[in-house]
């Protein structure tokens, strides 16, 4: 019995791996066609054309309904026509694999003077700028910073903050608080 099992197992499994293969075939044919609605009434077409894979478990509805309450038959689709964008963007083969960004007026740096500076429990200094903002100290670097010090803070990797001064070839990581 135990044998026949692994038998029938192996033949459902080698059939559905003939099957992926000659999908995967299909697929090629259809990705290699460069017209773009020539290519989607290929895969349209595969799509209709697919039978369900043997490892894909259907459900049944065993609860009764009463005859007012029978299913419906499915709505058939709407066909919605694609949006235009507004402006169209040209793309140049020198663009080709450059992250599209939207490029705004930034601010890389920012100067401002030391109004005052706390410790916190762990020894991070908190300082407070002439411009109101609060900012903390990040890592456990030695960074000495004095009230009325002229530092600025700049943008560095993966969205964090350097605070540094003119006077220093040395940074420190900060957070703004406020």
């Amino acid at each position: 019995m135990r044998l026949s099992l692994i038998a029938v197992g192996i033949i459902l499994m080698s059939a559905n791996a003939h099957a992926n293969t000659n999908l995967g075939q299909q697929l090629s044919i259809c990705a290699a066609k460069t017209d773009k609605t020539v290519r989607l009434t290929c895969y349209d077409e595969l799509a209709a054309n697919a039978k369900p894979s043997a490892h894909i478990m259907t459900t049944t509805n065993t609860t009764k309904v009463a005859p007012s309450e029978a299913p419906r038959p499915p709505a058939t689709p709407k066909v919605v026509a694609p949006i235009a964008a507004a402006s169209p963007q040209v793309l140049s083969v020198d663009d080709f694999g450059l992250q599209k960004k939207v490029i705004e007026d930034e601010v890389d740096k920012i100067y401002s003077e030391v109004i005052s500076v706390k410790k916190d429990a762990l020894g991070a200094f908190v300082i407070t700028l002439s411009n109101g903002q609060v900012w903390k100290q990040s890592n456990s670097k030695n960074y000495k910073i004095k009230k009325g010090q002229r530092i600025f803070i700049e943008t560095g990797a993966l969205n964090s903050f350097l605070l540094g001064s003119d006077e220093r070839n040395a940074t420190v990581r900060v957070r703004r608080l406020k």
